[in-house]
């Protein structure tokens, strides 16, 4: 599978590598006017970097070139960006009737906010994640990018169906995800409504848990998470569960996190010591054994540590696409595989494509 990625940040991206990472050719599109690729060693990974004007003509007909035997499109501009641009989901079908579109951005194609700009943190807002992980009535912004992420790998998802569904059909189609459907799907535990519902989750910033058996304690050298029933614990640790989360705390203080997690799990109960070394975590050799952390040489970069495809599956596993190329670098393989490396020079003195010197962040 042939994919043209014209996304930027981490959403889009995410979905174009994951992908990769799945065995599809991903050619990944910037624009040469911006001052940096932003993220670009994380999301870019296995993919080919060109770096694109689409905004003049030259610029579309290699786009249209390019389009000729792509199966995907993946974009996360702005509602209304890409058909100014000319390469909307109409445009590109005109040209290509079975290719699979993906749209990806704040809100989705459709209703009253579709065309209002928006990342990560609007996403938040906008689904009561900031509400929830701040509680009591104080919003406060979760310091990872959950939803970006999430809308990538549900983006790909997406392509996947459509394609299966192409293959069965030999039709394309438009998929539409967004960081506001994502955000609801990893609340749908805590969003359901019926009758008697109580709306009192735990939440907020000082929650360890929800219960005596289930929440994380210090021990003297660190903590550790316990998640446990009552009838989990066995032997001499049996007594624990009757245990109020006061006593837990004062019992569990006066040994070390090594001790009471072999302890708690030898009686049956999931424990596991509360990572807060993250240097650690993927130097670890459990990790590195199993693909999970991986590090390798980047151009101009040297080494870097990173994360593998996470699906492990037994037949056909994901391949970890090569290290992220510099922005521009593949515009002279790119051009040749759809028979216009003859033309790199003119398009490079034209400004149309630039093939070095911009920035990775």
């Amino acid at each position: 599978m042939k994919v043209i990625d014209l996304c930027i940040v981490l959403a889009g991206p995410t979905c174009g590598r994951t992908l990769a990472e799945f065995g599809a050719d991903v050619v990944r599109i910037d624009s040469p006017h911006r001052a940096a690729v932003a993220f670009h060693v994380d999301i870019n990974r296995g993919k080919r970097s060109l770096l694109l004007d689409l905004k003049k003509p030259a610029g579309l007909d290699v786009f249209w070139r390019l389009l000729e035997d792509a199966d995907v499109v993946v974009q996360n501009f702005r509602k209304g960006v890409a058909e100014r641009l000319g390469i909307g989901y109409e445009a590109v079908r005109a040209r290509k009737p079975d290719i699979v579109y993906a749209s990806l951005n704040t809100y989705g194609r459709v209703g009253p906010w579709a065309d209002r700009p928006g990342h990560e943190q609007i996403a938040q807002a906008a689904t009561g994640m900031q509400e929830r992980y701040g509680g009591n009535g104080r919003p406060t912004l979760a310091p990872f990018a959950v939803n970006d992420y999430g809308t990538g790998f549900m983006g790909a998802y997406g392509v996947a169906l459509a394609l299966l569904h192409r293959r069965n059909t030999g039709k394309g189609q438009h998929v539409d995800t967004s960081l506001a459907y994502t955000a609801t799907m990893l609340q749908s535990l805590y969003l359901q409504d019926y009758a008697g519902k109580r709306w009192d989750e735990p939440r907020g910033l000082d929650l360890t848990g929800t219960g005596p058996l289930y929440r994380a304690y210090q021990a003297s050298d660190g903590w550790f998470f316990l998640a446990a029933r009552p009838g989990d614990l066995k032997g001499e640790l049996s007594e624990l569960a009757s245990k109020s989360e006061a006593e837990l705390e004062a019992a569990f203080a006066g040994g070390t996190v090594v001790d009471w997690v072999a302890r708690l799990q030898a009686a049956g109960a999931g424990a596991h010591a509360v990572v807060q070394d993250f240097r650690a975590l993927m130097e670890d050799p459990w990790a590195v054994a199993r693909g999970v952390s991986i590090t390798r040489e980047h151009d101009g970069l040297g080494p870097v540590t990173h994360i593998a495809p996470s699906p492990k599956l037994s037949r056909t596993p994901a391949v970890t696409g090569r290290p992220t190329p510099q922005p521009g670098a593949d515009a002279a393989s790119i051009l040749a595989g759809i028979g216009m490396l003859g033309d790199l020079d003119r398009l490079v003195e034209a400004g149309v494509i630039v093939t070095e010197g911009m920035a990775a962040r």
